[in-house]
């Protein structure tokens, strides 16, 4: 009896502990709010790979964050997204700094710039293919953090 009591409460720790860890997945902006000022594009949608992160001051400074999202049309034109940004994001108060496109392997990288902040976005297929239809992953990175 004594075994079989140790045995059920075994099994509904393990079950409780495993209910838990599975249930808090990242999906999408869950860890918090996208920034205002960097819109998103149409045909894209949040993803949570790289998971969301976002890290604000006191004041309301942005020190860092970090998000992703995943084109919901396959493979996206990079030099199409690199425009649409390029266009945009003026008018959001950000400065172009630099640009890497390059087409025919759908990547991109611009770097903007507004006031003390830094905006990263980068754009490239998804490595972790394993269904049958692409999709490319656009990760947006708010004063990025460099080694």
């Amino acid at each position: 009896m004594k075994n079989l009591l140790l045995f059920t409460t075994l099994c509904v720790l393990l079950l409780a502990v495993g209910c838990s860890t599975t249930t808090q997945k990242n999906l999408g902006h869950e860890g918090g709010e996208s920034y205002a000022d960097v819109p998103m594009p149409a045909g894209y949608e949040p993803y949570d790979t790289p998971p969301f992160k976002r890290q604000d001051g006191s004041d309301g400074r942005r020190i860092y964050g970090r998000y992703a999202y995943k084109s919901t049309g396959g493979l996206g034109s990079a030099q199409k997204l690199a425009d649409w940004y390029k266009k945009t994001l003026p008018g959001e108060g950000w400065e172009m700094q630099t640009e890497e496109v390059n087409d025919s392997k759908g990547t991109m990288a611009l770097l903007f710039k507004k006031a003390d902040d830094q905006l990263s976005l980068k754009l490239s297929p998804d490595e972790k293919f394993q269904g049958t239809e692409r999709f490319s992953v656009l990760i947006v990175e708010m004063n990025p953090q460099y080694d």
